[in-house]
């Protein structure tokens, strides 16, 4: 039995076993056991259909993807909320499976500014690690990890700092200036860190003090500005997804 075929099968018994008694349907042979299987490696934050198309996909043969995110890989969403990975659209009669070895991260939101000018906006909001599009069996083995982004944290009014951006890229928020009776600005704020790997940034912390952006799943800290909220580990969409989770997975899944 091919590759595909195999993690298919695992990935749709593992779920039908892990069902309550009374709402399971027994897993159905795949139509496409016999189409061709095509195993595209995943190492930065991509859209899979995209990639498939770079392989040569034709836009409506049958064929089963076998996409592969490698052990000690991480791929980060684009900082500001970026999906790590989206499936794209696909047509009937393709089958994916996303095999992770690696970590896929949804990027991180970003911190807003402090201070009353220029304008005053609230945290960015966390992006997915997986944004689903179509149909696909998602297997996270034990080297694995799949985290939803964390939101950015409010900047502080006033003489105020900027918010901590959120796990694991977010930018972190400009310092701000507060308007004065003289209608002059005094510039005082600071900015807020980046987020990391490692968890959610701190905010600023001259003046007024910014929010903390968010660690994983989690939203920015809020004031009297609202903090972005969290990212998902999986957005389904409403789209069917099987998942075989050994790994870390963090966030929300639906």
């Amino acid at each position: 039995m091919k590759t595909f075929a195999r993690l298919a099968l695992l990935i749709s018994v593992t779920a039908f076993l892990s069902t309550p008694a009374f709402a399971q349907t027994a897993p159905a042979a795949a139509d496409s056991a016999e189409a061709p299987e095509i195993t595209i490696t995943v190492t930065e934050s991509a859209n899979l259909r995209t990639l498939a198309d770079k392989q040569g996909f034709d836009g409506h043969s049958t064929v089963n993807y076998l996409f592969v995110v490698p052990a000690k890989t991480n791929i980060l969403g684009k900082q500001g909320g970026g999906p790590g990975i989206d499936t794209g659209k696909w047509p009937e009669g393709v089958s994916l499976v996303l095999l992770i070895n690696g970590n896929v991260y949804g990027g991180g939101g970003n911190g807003s500014d402090g201070g009353d000018t220029p304008a005053m906006r609230d945290g960015g909001r966390g992006g997915d690690a997986i944004y689903v599009q179509a149909p696909i069996a998602i297997a996270i083995t034990k080297t694995g990890s799949v985290k939803a982004g964390g939101g950015g944290g409010a900047g502080a009014d006033g003489v105020g700092s900027g918010g901590g951006g959120g796990f694991p890229n977010g930018k972190g928020g400009e310092g701000g200036s507060a308007l004065q009776g003289d209608n002059s600005y005094i510039v005082a704020g600071n900015r807020g860190y980046y987020g990391t790997i490692g968890g959610g940034g701190k905010g600023g912390q001259r003046g007024n003090a910014g929010g903390d952006g968010g660690n994983t799943g989690q939203p920015g800290q809020s004031l009297n500005r609202t903090g972005g909220g969290e990212g998902f580990a999986i957005r389904t969409n409403g789209q069917n997804v099987i998942l075989d989770n050994k790994g870390d997975l963090r966030g929300q899944v639906g």
